[in-house]
């Protein structure tokens, strides 16, 4: 029942969805076309002196689209501010020309709009074919900010991550590259990526090519009876078993099936959903790419649970469907209350979650947002305290899965003749022939299928006011009754994520926390997954933690005050 935090990095990565474009096999190019640049690329895994893998070596041949008397530039993402560079930096690198050697400036950071690149600039003007070769150290496992699951990891005797985190390429602006992706690892070892297993080929813009995720290495698969290679859902695992990567693909697939019907996408799509597991924070979380999904999961947890299902679902959404631009966070009412509310509604529907299931998830998305101390923001203050801490991140997330429930419920109640799900196809469709990814596009919808009400609680809704749901959301088995609730606060500022090895601070006095026996400058033992906690009417939080040498147990309700709020109850569930 938790939120799934896909925590944005802030470079537009391209989820084409019903506009998905096919990989090219060939790249000869018709009189009419502008002429391309080409990229020839070749990964493979570095070992540590015991074999494991640690790292990745990575070399292109660049080749402009015509021939310039001007210097290189590489860039690089820096992963701020959802994750940061520590270990995972450029080593070794080398450039060079049809002239020789290729040298570089120094390094240097500049910001490019919301995001921020690392760029090495050449000295002289590159002549003919640049060669640009490096290598990168896997990042912390537990890194001090633990953003999206793009960073380079090592698992199960692999690497795993996305490109945005390993690739500094040519700077050609929004222009696309003529790609060819070539793997060179040990026997037995496989490469697979949002574009398929082994080697491929493509045009990409950088953007697109950076939204690329991947697993290298010993790489378990699983394809669910019936479905081709490249045809359908399948599914790659590091560091799970084989009995693992199997349970979870089979009701994945099943969910994937049920979401192609629901956006009425055609069948075969092929959908890549990988795993990683490694000693990293305690919370599985999840990251979506085109055609592609990579899931993190703790050691010795199952991805084939009721929370992880949800989550899968969630992320195969944001492929499927089209997404509001997400630069500042005021997107996210819609591409992740709808990734949410699809990822409730459409598995159920497919009588894929029991009803018990079914009424946990939604309980708890909706204690998430009643419960949320800032539920009353305006959705255009949301940026600036989004990751300010507590349970700040998920109110985006909530709000968005409450407003489009009752939404639906009202445009049965009024015969308006269509669901939210008819409205998000169309958004789609508008989005895919040029309408612009903002909120213009959904007050167009509203405004053409359905009416001056449903626009109105829009405007309600991103002003902050309260949404009770109306009769029906979330199915006709969902009851909705009017309760009061506590309001989640953990009692102290930090750490924001609660990390092994981060240190208590800011504590409130006179908060549960503090009554328990919590202390400024306690160190947490062990990570602890906030959100079963922050997405609960009364479970406590329980954290391990050390003072002066000594262990402690320190448990409390983290809970105070009140306000409106509701809790559900299921007629179906017996």
């Amino acid at each position: 029942m938790r939120s799934v935090q896909n925590v944005p990095l802030f470079y537009p990565v391209v989820f084409l969805g019903l506009a998905a474009s096919s990989i090219a096999s060939s790249f000869a190019a018709t009189p009419a076309e502008k002429p391309a640049a080409s990229l020839d690329l070749t990964l493979s895994t570095t070992q540590a002196s015991g074999g494991s893998a640690d790292g990745i070596a990575v070399s292109y041949a660049y080749t402009p689209a015509t021939p310039t008397a001007a210097p290189v530039t590489l860039q690089l993402d820096t992963l701020e501010p959802g994750l940061e560079r520590s270990t995972d930096q450029v080593a070794d690198l080398v450039l060079s020309d049809d002239r020789g050697a290729l040298p570089t400036g120094p390094a240097l950071v500049r910001k490019d709009g919301p995001r921020s690149l690392q760029t090495w600039t050449t000295t002289r003007a590159a002549t003919g074919v640049v060669h640009v070769s490096y290598r990168m150290h896997v990042a912390p496992s537990r890194p001090k900010k633990r953003g999206p699951q793009v960073d380079l990891q090592a698992a199960g005797g692999g690497i795993s991550g996305g490109y945005v985190g390993v690739l500094a390429l040519p700077d050609i602006g929004e222009a696309s590259f003529k790609t060819r992706v070539h793997w060179k690892l040990a026997p037995g070892a496989m490469g697979v990526s949002s574009y398929g297993e082994g080697d491929y080929a493509g045009s990409f813009t950088a953007d697109k090519l950076l939204g690329t995720l991947f697993l290298a290495g010993p790489v378990k698969t699983f394809r669910p009876q019936g479905q081709a290679k490249d045809a359908g859902l399948q599914i790659y695992g590091l560091g799970v078993t084989q009995e693992q990567v199997q349970a979870a693909g089979g009701w994945a697939a099943k969910a994937y099936a049920a979401e192609l019907k629901g956006f009425k996408l055609e069948g075969n799509r092929a959908y890549r959903y990988m795993i990683r597991s490694f000693d990293g924070v305690a919370n599985p979380s999840g990251r979506a790419a085109e055609h592609s999904f990579m899931l993190y999961v703790p050691p010795g947890q199952s991805p084939d649970t009721t929370e992880l299902h949800y989550t899968v679902a969630h992320e195969m959404v944001h492929s499927l469907a089209r997404n509001l631009a997400k630069e500042d966070i005021e997107g996210d009412w819609y591409t992740e209350g709808l990734a949410n509310y699809i990822a409730l509604t459409v598995p159920d529907a497919a009588g894929l979650y029991t009803p018990a299931e079914y009424l946990e998830l939604v309980s708890g998305q909706s204690a998430g947002y009643y419960t949320n101390a800032k539920r009353s923001l305006p959705n255009s203050a949301l940026p600036a305290v989004v990751w300010s801490g507590r349970n700040a991140w998920m109110l985006p997330y909530n709000r968005g899965t409450l407003y489009l429930a009752d939404l639906d419920a009202k445009l049965k109640a009024h015969g308006a003749g269509v669901s939210v799900l008819d409205l998000a196809n169309e958004m789609s469709a508008r989005m895919n022939a040029g309408a612009p990814e903002d909120h213009s596009t959904w007050l167009a919808v509203l405004s053409k299928r359905v009416g001056s009400w449903a626009v109105q609680d829009w405007n309600d809704m991103m002003d902050g006011k309260l949404i009770v749901p109306a009769a029906g959301a979330f199915g006709p088995c969902m009851h909705a009754a009017k309760e009061d609730v506590r309001i989640f606060d953990l009692g102290f500022a930090s750490p924001v994520r609660l990390t092994a090895g981060a240190s208590i601070g800011g504590l409130v006095k006179g908060s549960p926390a503090e009554r328990a026996g919590l202390r400024d400058g306690d160190v947490l033992e062990a990570s602890v997954d906030i959100n079963p906690m922050a997405e609960s009417l009364d479970k406590p939080v329980v954290l391990k933690v050390t003072r002066g040498g000594k262990a402690e147990t320190i448990s409390f309700d983290p809970r105070g005050g009140s306000q409106p709020g509701v809790r559900w109850s299921s007629s179906c569930v017996r």
